[in-house]
């Protein structure tokens, strides 16, 4: 499947940050998952990476998992005595779509 029929007529229906874990005592490193109106997704590990499309949610979700990302939505606050922050004083980022981005479906993961 190519990038334009993955996202074609597509509307966003939700957005979820993730953080990778072993990063998390020295920086914030941050993947983005987005849910669509049809209920396929897609996973992006950088600002302006490479995007991987998904039939849905838990597989976009899955690839991010494996490789030590965490749902940012997920965290707690064992999660800030241990790695040491305030998620009240972190700031999700704004990530902007690039058309020349590379695009990968992968379909179920």
């Amino acid at each position: 499947m190519t990038k334009e029929e993955f996202y074609w007529s597509k509307h966003i229906v939700a957005i979820e940050w993730w953080l990778h874990e072993c990063d998390l005592l020295d920086k914030l490193t941050w993947a983005r998952l987005r849910v669509f109106d049809d209920g396929t997704a897609d996973s992006c590990f950088d600002d302006g990476g490479k995007l991987y499309g998904f039939e849905n949610r838990n597989s976009a979700g899955y690839i991010l998992s494996e490789d030590e990302y965490i749902s940012f939505e997920g965290m707690d606050e064992e999660d800030e005595q241990e790695y040491g922050i305030k998620l009240a004083e972190i700031y999700t980022p704004v990530w902007l779509d690039n058309p020349d981005q590379l695009f990968e479906y992968l379909g179920s993961y």
